[in-house]
């Protein structure tokens, strides 16, 4: 929840500071394809195994909602807010989930080290795995449909 109130306020800032108003900022749409398809899928894995260093969750939660809003913000001034929401809506219908999916597991894993112990990390995670195997394959799933479609 803090997550999206954190990506909302970044996105109105970003939306009417006029910071990202400029002509040398203008965000063009992909080349569709295999090798995008390996691209978008290598960058959400490196984003996936970021998250198993959960002692620093947080401030990757805050990189990820600075990072999200500015081109989000950046396409919503140059296309529109319901073209951009229509460009985001077949693969962020499966990634956005994933991605607060990726902070549960890590501030949970953070919650277990720090008022639990480390002891109690092996068994909190052999408990999840089933999660973390899902969000990997939702990430093959959304690299696919980002790709492709």
């Amino acid at each position: 929840m803090v997550s999206i109130f954190i990506f909302l306020i970044l996105f109105l800032f970003y939306q009417y500071s006029g910071i990202l108003q400029t002509e040398e900022l203008v965000s063009t749409p992909p080349v569709k394809g295999i090798e995008y398809v390996e691209a978008i899928f290598v960058n959400n894995l490196l984003n996936y195994l970021q998250y198993l260093f959960f002692p620093v969750a947080p401030a990757l939660i805050i990189k990820d909602d600075i990072l999200l809003s500015v081109p989000i913000a950046q396409s919503a001034i140059n296309f529109g807010v319901i073209q951009t929401l229509k460009n985001l809506f077949p693969h962020g219908f499966l990634e956005i989930p994933n991605i607060l999916c990726f902070q549960f597991l890590s501030i949970t894993m953070f919650y277990q080290l720090f008022f639990k112990g480390w002891k109690t990390l092996v068994p909190t995670f052999m408990k999840l795995r089933k999660v973390y195997l899902a969000s990997l394959l939702v990430i093959l799933i959304a690299a696919i449909v980002e790709g492709v479609f």
